[in-house]
């Protein structure tokens, strides 16, 4: 009997050196500990996509009223012959750099045309509003269609 509880003994030993990796468990965080930093970048962060997302939707609206791409190429900008010339020349660091700049400039324009677009927009919705507004205004409280139903009931009769 003893000799089997030493060898009990001998394999939980050995079982203890060679250690199983366990699963570890996953700490939660308290929501009190957080600093408030984080959440003022990300509550900007969230205020900035939002923003963004709003404008997103107005990209390219107006395209159906450009030319097709088939026909006759638009004139060149200045900047963008420059960039040919830069290229011609072989610098190409300076063509870069124009071209990031005409980049921009084209975004520039596409995120201002998005604005016009979504200004437009909301001041449609509100201008409906308002006539809405009016036209419920102009309505007579006592109602004219129930007047009008109870007059052409009463003249059912003589049919």
């Amino acid at each position: 009997m003893w000799q089997k509880f030493q060898d009990l003994r001998k394999k939980n030993d050995e079982m203890k050196i060679i250690k199983v990796p366990r699963k570890r468990k996953r700490r939660r965080h308290k929501k009190g500990t957080e600093s408030d930093k984080p959440t003022n970048t990300r509550e900007r962060q969230e205020e900035r996509e939002k923003h963004w997302d709003e404008l997103k939707q107005y990209f390219g609206v107006n395209d159906r009223f450009h030319p097709p791409a088939c026909s006759k190429p638009p004139p060149k900008s200045g900047l963008e012959k420059s960039i040919e010339r830069a290229i011609a020349e072989g610098d190409i660091a300076k063509a870069e750099e124009m071209s990031d700049r005409l980049a921009t400039r084209e975004l520039a324009v596409n995120i201002a045309q998005a604005a016009d677009c979504r200004d437009f927009v909301q001041r449609k919705q509100e201008e409906e509003a308002l006539r809405a507004a009016q036209k419920r205004k102009k309505e007579i409280t006592w109602g004219f269609e129930a007047k009008k139903r109870w007059e052409t009931k009463s003249n059912m009769g003589f049919m």
